[in-house]
């Protein structure tokens, strides 16, 4: 098996698994590669696939999917010295898998993978939508850098508008958003979720400035998110806060 993938997808794949999780689980198909990871305290939850179609290069002539468990950094090392015009090519041998070979820029590295068998499966959780909207990263990002050390946000969805607000004794912040701007739909008048800052830009963390998310949700509910980034698919849900 081989996949042979530009600097940029190589760079975008390990941001976005390395703030989730320092192990990963590689599972090659035939339609590409994806990964399932879950953040330390188990409030967010990432799924990112590399289609075949995004890679410079693919071979997978197994006739059933294949796992390989992988320490992130391992990955990340190779990709430090990646250039623009640079590839990263990721090789494994069913018949020795104990080693993983990364190559690029003329160097070999062999790693040794990790126990597949023991690592977990992922489950995406269940999720009922009665808003969904498409929303502009970068406007989101500088709200939610503005609060990152809050403890808690709010996302109030009404008919016309999209507010998301935080307050704390010393602040508060607000973005609002109108409908026509993000392609509001929703079932009912009024509904909100509060959320955890932190959790939500580590589960957005390969966002690029430029780009436009899909997310949706209910009241009080699991947020659902989706969107492409640099020839990566990637869905994730983030876990609403508890209030006590």
């Amino acid at each position: 098996m081989k996949l042979e993938l530009s600097a940029k997808t190589a760079k975008a794949f390990v941001k976005a698994v390395e703030n989730m999780s320092e192990l990963c689980l590689l599972v090659f198909e035939k339609e590409g590669v994806r990964t399932r990871i879950i953040n330390s305290d188990n409030t967010a939850l990432l799924d990112v696939r590399i289609p075949a179609a995004s890679a410079e290069s693919f071979e997978f002539n197994e006739s059933n999917s294949v796992e390989i468990g992988v320490l992130v950094n391992d990955i990340k090392d190779m990709t430090k010295s990646l250039v623009v015009k640079d590839t990263l090519v990721i090789e494994y041998n069913t018949g020795d898998p104990t080693w993983l070979i990364l190559s690029g820029n003329g160097v070999e590295k062999k790693v040794r993978c990790k126990n597949a068998t023991l690592m977990k499966r992922h489950k995406s959780p269940p999720t009922e939508h009665k808003w969904s909207m498409s929303l502009p990263w970068k406007q989101v990002k500088a709200f939610l850098t503005s609060c990152a050390k809050s403890p808690t946000f709010e996302i109030l969805v009404n008919t016309d508008r999209v507010s998301f607000l935080s307050k704390t004794d010393d602040e508060s912040l607000s973005l609002e958003l109108g409908s026509s701007e993000i392609d509001l739909h929703i079932e009912g008048q009024s509904l909100s979720t509060t959320l955890t800052p932190s959790h939500f830009i580590t589960l957005m963390s390969t966002t690029s400035a430029k780009t436009v998310f899909v997310a949706k949700g209910e009241r009080d509910s699991i947020i659902e998110v989706e969107w492409e980034e640099s020839g990566l698919s990637l869905r994730g849900w983030v876990a609403p806060r508890t209030q006590k």
